[in-house]
């Protein structure tokens, strides 16, 4: 799934004249944005869905539906099926909208429903959640957002990362324009992320999350430039083509963790800045599929530029479309690894390196605060480098290598 997504949410806004005068102007712009890193969804009323269907062909737009029932078919008036979407190209299905919740008094156990029934056919449900303005005021958030996760998920056993969304949509901010602050987005966002973590085990941390609510071209860039923001639901600046080009097309630049700030490449020694020069084979021990993690970001980047990388990880099968390994003696004897780079514990790191050695590597790169001297030690008894990296949170340092 893509770095970060921008979804719009029409709700019950245009027709099929009105949709088609939107898309002549909107897909204009497309040529503009950079979609390396960037999905793009829209989300019309059900009316308009196959008139934009046939529109989005042969675009990268993605098309969602504003709801789903469970079902495949039966007596449920009124009601859309997962395969009637599917059948009109439809991928992704808002569900659980606070105004589906609050104004049409859908409940959790139907929202989870509908959220079991879009995952099981296929399509790629965002579950909304928020707290209304109340229930903020009593401090709840938290306790709210985290019981809508657990209801809203219960039907998925085997929750697979790239089939779901999660919208965090504060209640009070919605269509009233007073969007929650970047802190509180923040707030809510990581927490989220711990709770899918707690539920479905590490790998559920990199399921996106999205925020919504009064979403602007004026705010967008500081909401998701948090760590845990992966992209925002708009509602009513996605029905100005202009409005929605400016927020898809934003430049992200996410904010550094405390203590990890970019640093003085001047004050790299000469035989760090060499390495990528010199080698080219390199094993990430502790790879994440997450894409806000330094080893994500670290991995994108030699990948991009061409290097051969292996990433060691023992929970998933793969992480940006390379084979992962459970462990240093799995990998293939023939690859023989000129650099090992190690995100892991502190206390994680000396058994670690013990097995680094047997591969026989040039160099072993550890992340910034983990120190352990008796690693260090033992490496370098061995004639092996050992440097440490003044910040693996910056791609533009990794850039810098080819100086």
């Amino acid at each position: 799934m893509a770095r970060y997504i921008f979804a719009g949410n029409w709700k019950m806004n245009y027709t099929i004249r009105e949709a088609k005068e939107y898309f002549e102007k909107f897909l204009q712009y497309i040529p503009q944005i950079d979609l390396k890193d960037r999905l793009i969804i829209i989300a019309p009323p059900f009316t308009a869905l196959y008139y934009v269907s046939q529109m989005l062909q042969n675009t990268p737009l993605k098309l969602a539906a504003q709801n789903v029932h469970y079902a495949e078919k039966g007596a449920f008036t009124g009601e859309i099926s997962p395969p009637m979407l599917r059948e009109l190209r439809v991928e992704y299905a808002i569900i659980g909208h606070s105004e589906r919740r609050h104004i049409f008094g859908e409940k959790d156990e139907l929202i989870s429903q509908r959220v079991a029934g879009a995952y099981k056919w296929g399509l790629i449900p965002i579950l909304c959640l928020g707290e209304t303005l109340p229930e903020r005021e009593a401090g709840k958030t938290l306790e709210v957002v985290r019981n809508q996760l657990e209801r809203g998920l219960e039907g998925i056993k085997d929750l697979d990362p790239a089939k779901v969304i999660i919208a965090y949509e504060p209640v009070w901010a919605i269509g009233t324009g007073q969007n929650a602050t970047p802190e509180q987005a923040e707030e809510v966002h990581s927490f989220l992320r711990e709770s899918l973590r707690k539920l479905f085990g590490e790998r559920a941390s990199a399921v996106p999350i999205l925020y919504g609510g009064s979403v602007t071209p004026e705010n967008v860039a500081s909401l998701m430039a948090k760590a845990n923001v992966d992209g925002v639901l708009v509602g009513g600046a996605s029905l100005d083509p202009e409005k929605f080009f400016k927020i898809v097309s934003i430049e992200v630049l996410k904010e550094s963790h405390k203590g990890c700030s970019l640093p003085d490449y001047s004050s790299l020694s000469k035989d760090i800045l060499e390495i990528p020069q010199k080698y080219k084979r390199l094993v990430i021990v502790g790879a994440s599929p997450k894409p806000d993690r330094p080893s994500y970001i670290v991995m994108e980047y030699l990948l991009r530029e061409g290097f051969q990388v292996i990433p060691v990880n023992p929970r998933y099968p793969e992480i940006l479309g390379q084979k992962t390994f459970p462990d240093l003696e799995s990998i293939p004897s023939d690859f023989s690894p000129e650099v090992i780079i190690i995100f892991r514990k502190s206390s994680e790191v000396f058994p670690l390196v013990e097995r680094a050695l047997k591969l026989k590597p040039k160099v072993i790169w550890l992340q910034e605060g983990i120190e352990n001297e008796e690693a260090k030690t033992l490496a370098e008894s061995q004639g092996i480098k050992v440097v440490m990296n003044k910040c693996f949170k910056k791609v533009h340092q990794i850039s810098k290598w080819n100086i």
